[in-house]
């Protein structure tokens, strides 16, 4: 069996002291498990989940290395977060979903139609991914307000751009499989 290692992942102490409904959250400060950062990375941490569980169902080699290069990055956003610093690869990243993008859009042969998902087993679960993809989306907005309007902190503008754009990636893969 294959393991991914991601080399400079976040070390995360699972302290097993977050039964009074407290966990080690942004930089290592005690937060409340129902904080706008651990919504946050839940959903985020769900979405990855989703996506391994997608990406183990679809054959094309090039398609599983797109999505397990968005699950590096996902991680690589949520060290970022925890961290409170930017996201190193935001702007590359985005410019090259967009342009991953722009060739599914091609390959889609009806764009005027709304879909119904359950055509087939890869079809669905990179549905399920966009639909998590937008939640995690509209928690980084949460997160986003919360550092930037309570907490007066900065927000990397990047990390909500490339769910934006990541969310309609998922749309073109996903409507390229009917």
């Amino acid at each position: 069996m294959n393991f991914v290692v991601i080399q400079n992942a976040v070390n995360i102490n699972m302290s097993e002291r977050g039964d009074k409904g407290f966990t080690s959250g942004e930089c290592n400060l005690n937060v409340s498990k129902d904080s706008p950062f651990v919504e946050t990375v839940g959903a985020i941490d769900r979405f990855q989940a989703r996506l391994g569980w997608a990406r183990v169902a679809i054959e094309e080699i090039e398609e599983k290395e797109k999505i397990l290069q968005i699950e590096k990055d996902l991680n690589e956003i949520m060290g970022s977060l925890y961290n409170g610093k930017d996201w190193e690869h935001g702007k590359k990243r985005i410019e090259e979903i967009e342009s991953e993008s722009e060739e599914y859009k091609k390959r889609v042969k009806d764009l005027n139609n709304f879909l119904i998902p359950g055509e087939n087993e890869v079809e669905s679960r990179i549905n399920i991914c966009r639909t998590d993809c937008r939640e995690a989306e509209r928690r980084v907005v949460t997160l986003k307000w919360d550092r930037e309007e309570k907490k007066k902190e900065k927000f990397d503008e990047n990390v909500l751009r490339y769910f934006n754009k990541l969310s309609s990636f998922l749309n073109w893969m996903w409507r390229s499989k009917f």
